[in-house]
């Protein structure tokens, strides 16, 4: 019983993820999402799996990479690293073959990104549509809608997109030196414009969440609040990471167990499925959905040698986990927002300086 419990305070679900939102508002989100049951059996899964070391007959969560191109170069994010990684876009044929197994299976919900930019795929509209076409009941993607523009948005309106993810680090001239060559003003806009449509359309979803890392807004998260609350239907914030090829950029915790490997799959733009959505670098492929079934991946002997070794704390032999900032000590703090407070939990020396952060300097740090 001791090392249940053990185990279960090392098992750290979305430790990293903070919601500005009142309580009642998030319970209003979840109420808006709909299909109650099915989603409250869900969040059930992706909680307790990890805890308890549950292997679902299937995961509960399948990412597939709509595409690995972006169009912009963020100094925090990990594409800095993939200097030497082929990119590209799933074949629609290939999205129908895991698709279709995700419905069989009965898979609650499907996020179209993961590494790079799901509007540069040009059949992002049709993957949106077969998804729900074939009774995946939460289909969601992120974004940074630079390029959603107003057709594009009442096309995966009328797709049945569920969530739009949008990533928006900081407020103004911020948010331009990050996130380079959008324009805040623009960005917001394109925002603003599929909540209108979604509003003429009598409709409640896409549900709207906007993020940010969090060394983006801590001088003033009410203010980045007070300007999304109105047009986004929740508003986070991300805990700081240093992405780094180098195990030593950062203070690992040694006990820390992933929930991943219980949780979702992550399947990369041309089929191969990686150890987890943080594994940028694909330094340990699991499988290959162009010659297996995503069941036969999840049951198979590497996701279960990956199980195995995070039960036993041995994560750091696997490359992808020596340089994920998930595993990194973190440390737990009260943060004010407009006389609200929220424990939050940060990285330990994982700070980023935003002040020397820059994508027009080419995604200097």
């Amino acid at each position: 019983m001791k090392k249940f419990w053990k185990n279960w305070l090392k098992v750290r679900i979305n430790h990293d993820y903070f919601n500005l939102n009142t309580l009642p508002e998030h319970a209003a989100n979840f109420i808006a999402q709909g299909n109650l049951v099915s989603h409250a059996v869900d969040r059930l899964k992706w909680r307790l799996g990890p805890k308890f070391f549950w292997v679902f007959a299937f995961p509960a969560h399948v990412d597939i990479e709509a595409s690995s191109r972006c169009q912009m170069q963020c100094p925090m994010c990990g594409r800095g690293l993939m200097k030497d990684t082929r990119l590209g876009d799933m074949d629609f044929e290939l999205y129908k073959k895991i698709i279709d197994e995700c419905a069989r299976e009965k898979v609650y919900s499907v996020k179209l990104s993961w590494r790079g930019e799901p509007l540069l795929n040009s059949r992002i509209v049709d993957m949106v549509r077969y998804a729900k076409e074939k009774g995946i009941k939460d289909v969601a993607f992120l974004t940074n809608a630079e390029r959603l523009q107003p057709q594009l948005s009442a096309e995966l309106i009328d797709a049945g997109l569920d969530w739009i993810s949008i990533s928006a680090d900081g407020l103004g001239e911020t948010y331009e030196r990050i996130r380079f060559p959008a324009k805040f003003e623009k960005t917001a806009e394109n925002i603003k414009q599929i909540r209108r449509l979604r509003e003429e359309k009598g409709l409640k979803k896409p549900l709207i969440r906007v993020q940010s890392i969090w060394s983006a807004i801590k001088d003033d998260p009410k203010a980045y609040l007070d300007f999304w609350k109105p047009i986004a239907d929740k508003v986070n914030f991300i805990a700081d990471q240093v992405r780094s090829s180098q195990e030593k950029d950062f203070q690992h915790d040694p006990g820390f167990i992933c929930q991943s490997p219980w949780q979702r799959i992550c399947v990369m733009w041309d089929g191969r499925v990686s150890q987890c959505h943080s594994d940028y670098l694909e330094k340990n492929i699991l499988g290959d959905v162009r010659q297996q079934s995503l069941k036969e991946i999840w049951k198979g002997k590497e996701f279960l040698r990956l199980r195995q070794l995070m039960r036993e704390a041995k994560r750091l032999s696997l490359g992808p986990c020596q340089i994920c900032c998930d595993g990194g000590k973190t440390r737990q703090e009260a943060v004010d927002v407009g006389g609200r407070k929220i424990k939050i939990n940060l990285y330990v020396g994982q700070q980023l300086d935003v002040g020397s952060m820059d994508a027009r300097s080419g995604g200097k740090r």
